[in-house]
């Protein structure tokens, strides 16, 4: 059985699906993974492959070739020469790399949305419907605006699509989507895998992928594990400041590196990480508090708006590889995947 992992939006949570029913399939028996198109390159152990899918294969324990994860990583050069000399044949690629597996359960995705990848060789409909692959979508909850291109999905994939798995579904619109939506998804035929509520946990940003991302200088070593679930900005008085600080879980502050009153109120609340802006370097007595309290603290030449603007566009490109993440991603998926549902799916 080969089971594709794809969605109608970007960033919907196709990871999140993919650790759910790999360790379900592989609890069924020997299981195969492989991402057709890899857009994180990384080299791992002298192996260029793809993060996300490196991820998965660790994640369930997978022994897999590293060269076998993904079919195509997609480089500035794979880029340039799909661009110049036309695409590669991803579809012999997809092949060739699956050939050694198919006597196992096969489990594979793509990036992007179900139309993407089509410059580089081939789009994941494409791919699906040339591997005669069964289909699980993955749906970041975010309004019924998704129901027109999610039907026009059901409409393409026809019988290929087992089944659909909702994926950060909100407290303030659960009632009107079990009310309404789920009843209408229903109707029309749709199988629900899953319904899995939002946590911002799960978006929560390594004080490593923050530097990565915006750059600066991380002043003190050994904090870049650490996560991020909220970030304020220190633009205000310090006794309204403490009163935000205090209510927020796992926060890092963005402040001017000028207001040394409102970084030391962030270090004394509990802050995890310090974005000092302006290029300004805190004083020897921040600095010896922050490392008291493995608080890190990054400079960076940004103001505080331009760093505020790159801060909000880091939920969404953060990872789940962090081991804390990646428990929680678990045991959220124990709670909310419908096994019962997937064991019906891998027996039809």
């Amino acid at each position: 059985m080969m089971i594709y992992v794809t969605s109608i939006q970007p960033f919907a949570g196709k990871t999140l699906t993919l650790l759910g029913l790999g360790r379900f399939l592989a609890s069924q028996g020997p299981l195969a993974y492989l991402k057709t198109l890899g857009n994180r390159p990384v080299l791992h152990q002298g192996v260029l492959t793809d993060q996300d899918a490196l991820t998965v294969v660790q994640a369930l324990g997978l022994d897999l070739p590293l060269q076998d994860l993904c079919a195509l990583v997609v480089t500035q050069d794979a880029v340039v020469e799909a661009l110049e000399k036309g695409p590669a044949d991803l579809l012999g690629l997809i092949r060739k790399k699956l050939a050694p597996y198919r006597d196992r359960l096969l489990l594979l995705s793509g990036f992007g949305t179900l139309y993407s990848g089509k410059y580089l060789g081939a789009s994941n409909l494409e791919i699906i419907k040339a591997l005669g692959a069964q289909v699980v979508l993955t749906l970041r909850w975010e309004g019924e605006y998704l129901l027109d291109p999610l039907l026009k999905a059901q409409e393409e994939l026809g019988e290929a699509l087992s089944g659909i798995v909702i994926n950060a579904l909100r407290e303030e619109t659960r009632s009107f989507y079990e009310n309404l939506i789920r009843p209408f998804l229903e109707r029309q035929g749709f199988r629900l895998l899953g319904e899995i509520p939002y946590d911002p946990f799960l978006e929560a940003v390594s004080v490593g992928e923050l530097r990565n991302f915006i750059g600066g200088d991380l002043l003190i070593p050994g904090q870049e594990e650490r996560l991020v679930e909220r970030f304020l900005i220190g633009g205000m008085q310090v006794d309204q400041a403490i009163t935000y600080f205090r209510k927020a879980p796992r926060f890092g502050v963005i402040v001017g590196g000028d207001r040394s009153d409102i970084q030391l109120a962030a270090i004394e609340t509990g802050a995890v990480c310090l974005i000092l802006t302006g290029g300004l370097y805190p004083n020897e007595i921040i600095l010896s508090r922050a490392e008291e309290a493995g608080v890190a603290v990054l400079v960076i030449p940004d103001d505080t708006y331009s760093a505020a603007r790159k801060v909000e566009q880091l939920p969404r490109l953060t990872r789940l590889q962090h081991p804390a993440k990646l428990q929680r991603a678990f045991q959220l998926l124990d709670r909310h995947l419908e096994l019962d549902r997937l064991t019906r799916l891998l027996e039809a």
